[in-house]
C-alpha cells in the first residue's frame, strides 16, 4: 500500500478483474480464479445475476446462460475472502446478524419461547425465554394482532396474504 501512513490495515481483501471480448455464441469464460459467490459478472457493463444469467461454481469458469454476441465485453470481478477475527468472546456479546448453522455455539439458554402466528399462540407463557434461531414462512395467512405491550420480530421479506389482517398495536421489526 504505497503512500499509506501508519500501520498497514489487516486483514486486506483484494479483487481481481478479468476482461474478455466474446466471440459469437460464446458462453464459457476461463477466469484467473475466484471463490464461488464472491464475484460480480458484467456483460457490456450490465451486472448479471448469478444462477439466472450465469453460473460460477468451479472456481475458474464463468458460464453465461445465453451465448454472448461477437464483440460483447464480459468482465468478471472476483473478491478474496478474509477473516476479521478468530478467537473467543467472553462476557455479553451483542450481534446484529449471524451467519451459519449455530452448531458450535455454546452457553445459550434454550427454551420453548412464545410465538404468535397462524398456528395460534403457543410456548412458554411463564418467562417467555426461548431458542435463538427460528425458521418461519414468508407469507402470513392468518389474522394476527400484536398487542400494545408486545415487541415482535420477523425476518423478511414478509408478505401478508390477500384478505389477511396484521394489526400492530405494539412494535414490529422486520429485518
Amino acid at each position: 500500500m504505497s503512500g499509506y501512513i501508519g500501520n498497514i490495515p489487516t486483514p486486506q481483501a483484494t479483487q481481481t478483474r478479468d476482461t474478455f471480448t466474446a466471440t459469437a455464441g460464446q458462453t464459457s469464460f476461463a477466469t484467473s480464479g475466484y471463490t464461488p459467490s464472491f464475484l460480480d459478472v458484467f456483460l457490456n457493463g450490465v451486472h448479471l445475476v448469478n444462477g439466472t444469467d450465469y453460473t460460477a461454481t468451479n472456481g475458474s469458469d464463468v458460464v453465461l446462460t445465453s451465448g454472448a454476441a461477437a464483440g460483447d465485453a464480459v468482465e468478471v470481478v472476483a473478491y478474496t475472502t478474509f477473516e476479521l477475527f478468530s478467537g473467543t468472546f467472553t462476557g455479553t456479546v451483542t450481534a446484529n446478524a449471524f451467519v451459519g448453522d449455530g452448531s458450535a455455539l455454546t452457553g445459550i439458554q434454550a427454551g420453548a419461547g412464545y410465538f404468535q402466528g397462524e398456528n395460534g399462540n403457543t410456548g412458554d407463557t411463564t418467562n417467555g425465554k426461548g431458542d435463538i434461531f427460528r425458521t418461519h414462512e414468508s407469507t402470513l395467512n392468518t389474522n394476527v394482532t400484536i398487542a400494545s405491550n408486545d415487541n415482535s420480530l420477523a425476518a423478511g421479506p414478509l408478505t401478508v396474504a390477500s384478505g389477511v389482517t396484521l394489526t400492530v398495536s405494539g412494535n414490529l421489526s422486520i429485518v
